[in-house]
């Protein structure tokens, strides 16, 4: 047979018949409480003064907050480092399973980088540069050309770094690729 908990707001009520000038009986009837349960949370309330339940015994967390934080500093600043490494350059030391779940509770998790080509920061300021000159351009009236790199050679496999949703395209979060390449070269027009 199955426990039945009532919630904190039929309690109350319960409370509020009794102190209403209600018996035990007529109060537990009118909230649809068994009688003896009526019994018992009014003697728990002239004890306790109040009818929410009391805190349940359990495991205490493993990690307190400044842990917590410390967990994610570590992961923040060693994006690719395993779960087992970050747990063991943190006191106390924890397990990957552990570090995982922690992290997962502040939105970080393992996920697979995403492969950008290399670019110097002086190719980035000019592209920037280029996407501002061109902003107004009527795209219809011009030819494309275009080329493009193949990359060859390139077996590393997936890369993975522990980082939020909304951090997937921060600078520590990619894979630059820079491989062999060969060029190919098309034009087209609209």
């Amino acid at each position: 047979m199955s426990r039945v908990q009532h919630g904190s707001p039929k309690k109350n009520q319960l409370i509020g018949a009794i102190q209403a000038g209600k018996n035990v009986v007529e109060a537990a009837e009118l909230t649809q409480i068994p009688y003896t349960t009526a019994k018992k949370i009014w003697a728990k309330y002239q004890q306790t003064g109040t009818t929410s339940n009391r805190a349940r015994s359990g495991r205490p967390a493993k990690l307190d907050e400044r842990t917590t934080r410390k967990l994610v500093r570590e992961a923040r600043n060693n994006r690719r480092k395993p779960f087992r490494e970050i747990g063991n350059s943190v006191e106390p030391r924890l397990g990957a399973t552990t570090v995982r779940v922690h992290l997962a509770a502040k939105g970080y998790h393992h996920r697979v980088a995403q492969r950008v080509p290399y670019l110097k920061k002086e190719h980035k300021v000019k592209r920037k540069d280029w996407a501002r000159f061109v902003e107004g351009a009527d795209w219809s009236e011009l030819i494309w050309s275009d080329k493009c790199y193949v990359y060859i050679g390139d077996k590393k496999g997936r890369v993975h770094v522990t980082r939020r949703e909304d951090e997937e395209y921060d600078e520590d979060c990619l894979v630059p690729m820079a491989t062999g390449t060969r060029q190919l070269r098309s034009c087209s027009e609209p």
